[in-house]
């Protein structure tokens, strides 16, 4: 190996043993994960699948994925960071030592992880392997979204619903709080309690997948006009989104007056859903502008708006890059990106990792990636830019957990 070969090992080597914050994942809770858990469940249920997906197999097989069905796509993919990653998973937690899945080698290792995931103590293993301290989890269907492990996560709750709900809808989340879907006024009175018990349960922050359903351009509409809007039954489609516009601001502020990070869907999106044109993080300089005493977390390194990003979070102190899901989306691009960012951002804005998936056995795999892409890019720094190596170590301890202990509430709870 070369010196900078050399020095990026030792680099991974040390920072193997420091302990991580994963600040964006969807984990499936332990008692709500598939039964039984399989390969083809990791597959199915990984960005695998969309890129078996992008190589030809058709959408309908994702759902019932076996070796005969997906091997011509299978072997396809084996290049891409999706893929490389889960391999590196089944590598550490499995004893998976080939370069790719084969007909012979499906069977034996489907039973492995199904075996795993019968464990009661696994998801512990996995987290222990992998010094992964606590996982920031976007919460969904949970009959109590707060009422989950502590020992391995803290909520992330999605506000898009409010921002989002037609008028019957408003009624529904309305009631737990005593507001009212009829008047604006009484809508944003159900919207402080429902931030506000976030606050009081404990959430880590505030999370949008608006980018999934519309653009990241917001005006900001005066209430007066919104509260004109709001009694109407039905609204034509430039009035709905001016409504989520204002929804918007008001989520937003809230979240700063509760110092509840807001965190947002920027660039690439998943499950075949192409929205990168409408969600370049450009667009968000109003909203962020607006809310300066609001933490806004942009996503995913912005892929492919890495460089965009970075000029956002050098110019606006409440913007901090959130890089996880890069680092397997394109793994060049998280190099270059990581290299560009910590030659201009200072280094307690951004935080590396954040696998942003369902199985904690992808999680692993992308933590593995996330670490030896940061020693590479370290040793570069050191070799080529003049960095100390403790200088190299302090950003990435900072980078794997320190930022996100010092950003979110309850990580260490």
């Amino acid at each position: 190996m070369d010196r900078n070969q050399d020095l990026a090992h030792e680099i991974e080597q040390e920072i193997s043993r420091y302990t991580v914050i994963g600040c964006h994942e969807h984990t499936y809770l332990p008692d709500r994960r598939p039964n039984p858990t399989t390969l083809a469940t990791l597959l199915r249920d990984s960005d695998v699948g969309d890129d078996l997906i992008s190589a030809g197999m058709p959408a309908t097989t994702r759902a019932a994925i076996s070796w005969e069905n997906a091997a011509t796509y299978l072997m396809a993919t084996r290049n891409t960071g999706f893929m490389r990653s889960l391999l590196l998973a089944f590598r550490d937690l499995f004893g998976f030592s080939t370069e790719h899945l084969t007909a012979e080698t499906w069977e034996d290792l489907s039973s492995q992880i199904s075996n795993a995931n019968q464990r009661p103590d696994w998801y512990t293993e996995v987290f222990r392997r992998g010094n992964i301290r606590r996982i920031l989890r976007v919460q969904g269907d949970e009959p109590d979204p707060y009422g989950i492990d502590r020992s391995y996560f803290a909520p992330l709750m999605l506000f898009d619903p409010w921002i989002r709900a037609n008028p019957a809808e408003r009624e529904r989340l309305v009631a737990p709080y005593g507001g009212s879907a009829t008047t604006l006024d009484g809508y944003l009175a159900a919207l402080d309690s429902a931030l506000k018990e976030a606050y009081t349960r404990g959430a880590a922050g505030v999370k949008s997948m608006l980018a999934y359903h519309r653009t990241l351009a917001h005006t900001q509409p005066a209430f007066s006009d919104i509260a004109t809007l709001f009694g109407r039954a039905v609204l034509e489609p430039h009035e709905v989104q001016i409504c989520e516009d204002f929804l918007v601001h008001a989520v937003a502020e809230r979240a700063g007056e509760l110092s509840l990070p807001y965190q947002l869907h920027i660039g690439y999106g998943s499950w075949q859903g192409n929205i990168t044109a409408r969600a370049n993080p450009l667009l968000l300089n109003p909203l962020i502008e607006a809310h300066r005493s609001t933490r806004f977390v942009l996503l995913h390194g912005g892929y492919p708006f890495v460089a965009e990003l970075g000029t956002m979070a050098k110019n606006h102190p409440n913007v901090q890059i959130e890089s996880g899901w890069l680092a397997y989306i394109a793994p060049a691009a998280y190099r270059r990106a990581l290299g560009e960012w910590l030659d201009s951002v200072p280094m307690n804005k951004i935080t590396a990792f954040g696998a942003d998936c369902l199985c904690v056995e992808q999680t692993y795999g992308a933590l593995v990636l996330t670490r030896r892409l940061l020693a590479q890019t370290l040793a570069e720094k050191v070799l080529e830019d003049g960095w100390s190596e403790a200088l190299a170590l302090e950003a990435a301890e900072r980078l794997l957990a320190r930022n996100a202990i010092e950003l979110y509430r309850w990580v260490e709870q």
